[in-house]
């Protein structure tokens, strides 16, 4: 199924689904042998933000269960932080014209423990999603949390302008993903201009991830004793042209204000 409410299909019962085929989908990866464990734990990371960004879109209707829900999905996250896909590592290195023997790093054996602790706050999450106080009935339910959640992808903005720095680039990309979730979930209007901002969006955290990969790369490079000083200086090049693409982006998503972009999605809702 989608990941987005369905035309006729109730908020909260497709908030609901929704949550249960995410989790579902990393529980039954995990299950799977064939499955390498470095893309099992990126699905599980990737499904815990998704299921973030989809609880601060209802967050106005959970009251404290909210915290309590977006913590678990946060820890079972954490557990598997700084297990960086190798794969994804080289691909970084490979299109710089380099090679992953130039840099003295080592894949980082996942433990399982780990693996386990992440994998019991996932099934807890399953468990509760039926008990999650949803009381929304229609888009001005929703709102409220579309509307937070997008002014702190603009305050990150603002903040990446003011200073364009990797720290806060990372930020704009974790604001941006959490806003640009929420899009895809309210995608049942199938405006055209619902589709363009999910298609920008999607672009803006594309490059922005990639810019990270660069960061952490260079970061990597800047700590070894002996410094690969052409692989650096193509990093960093590279890195610049992609915040560079990354700030023209913004620009077109973050061009609204937040209650600008509240009338566009009121009005959108009430005519489909």
């Amino acid at each position: 199924m989608p990941f987005y409410i369905l035309q006729h299909e109730p908020i909260a019962p497709g908030l609901r689904r929704i949550a249960h085929e995410q989790i579902g989908i990393v529980l039954s990866r995990f299950a799977d042998d064939a499955v390498p464990v470095q893309r099992q734990v990126h699905s599980l990371r990737a499904r815990c933000k998704k299921m973030r960004g989809l609880l601060r879109l209802s967050r106005p209707s959970m009251g404290d269960a909210f915290d309590v829900e977006d913590q678990k999905f946060r820890a079972a996250a954490k557990q598997l932080a700084g297990y960086r896909d190798m794969d994804v590592f080289a691909k970084t290195i490979e299109s710089l014209g380099g090679s992953i023997g130039e840099v003295n790093a080592q894949p980082t054996p996942i433990p399982v423990a780990a693996l386990r602790r992440s994998l019991e706050i996932m099934a807890r999450c399953q468990d509760a999603v039926d008990d999650w106080p949803l009381d929304i009935r229609g888009f001005e339910d929703l709102a409220p949390g579309l509307s937070r959640t997008y002014q702190k992808c603009l305050d990150a903005w603002g903040a990446t302008l003011h200073e364009p720095s990797d720290a806060n680039f990372h930020l704009l990309r974790k604001m941006t993903k959490y806003h640009w979730y929420q899009v895809r979930i309210l995608e049942r209007l199938n405006k055209w201009e619902i589709r363009k901002r999910r298609n920008r969006l999607r672009d803006l955290q594309l490059t922005l991830g990639n810019a990270h990969d660069l960061a952490v790369l260079q970061a990597i490079l800047e700590s070894q004793d002996d410094l690969q000083m052409q692989l650096l200086q193509r990093a960093i090049t590279r890195k610049r042209e992609l915040y560079a693409n990354a700030t023209r982006i913004g620009g077109e998503v973050y061009a609204k204000s937040a209650d600008e972009l509240l009338s566009d999605y009121s009005r959108w809702w009430t005519e489909s």
